[in-house]
């Protein structure tokens, strides 16, 4: 029965960065960070520490290993869409609770239209619903 459904997180991201490290950074680069520029040089910064270590490692162990952080982008338009669905479902008052009383629904809306507008900025094409009405 679908009224017995209950989502409480499409992913739970806390604790998702135990399994890997980058979601905590995402979130500081999505989160805290002021521009892309200042997300691109943090991911770098973490990017270049983790090659020195698998390279101090696979000298150490006498061993090849090889880690790769990859690029910021991805991991940007993940957190996007994360965003995006925690919005909905707090629009559609599915998450318990609900949207936050100080939190109008237009604003939420605003915040949903700002996460499809961060997702075209990096490259994603949305069909437009009002020119098909």
């Amino acid at each position: 029965n679908a009224k017995d459904c209950s989502v409480a997180s499409v992913m739970d991201w806390e604790e998702a960065c135990y399994a890997d490290p980058r979601f905590e950074l995402l979130l500081i680069c999505r989160k805290v960070l002021a521009n892309r520029d200042q997300s691109e040089t943090l991911w770098q910064s973490y990017s270049n520490h983790v090659h020195q270590l698998s390279s101090l490692l696979s000298s150490n162990l006498k061993m090849r290993i090889h880690w790769e952080v990859g690029p910021l982008e991805p991991w940007l338009k993940l957190e996007t869409v994360h965003q995006s669905f925690i919005l909905l479902l707090q629009a559609m008052n599915l998450l318990g609770g609900g949207r936050s009383p100080w939190e109008s629904k237009p604003d939420l809306w605003g915040k949903i239209d700002r996460e499809r507008q961060r997702l075209v900025q990096m490259g994603w094409l949305f069909c437009d619903y009002e020119d098909k009405l």
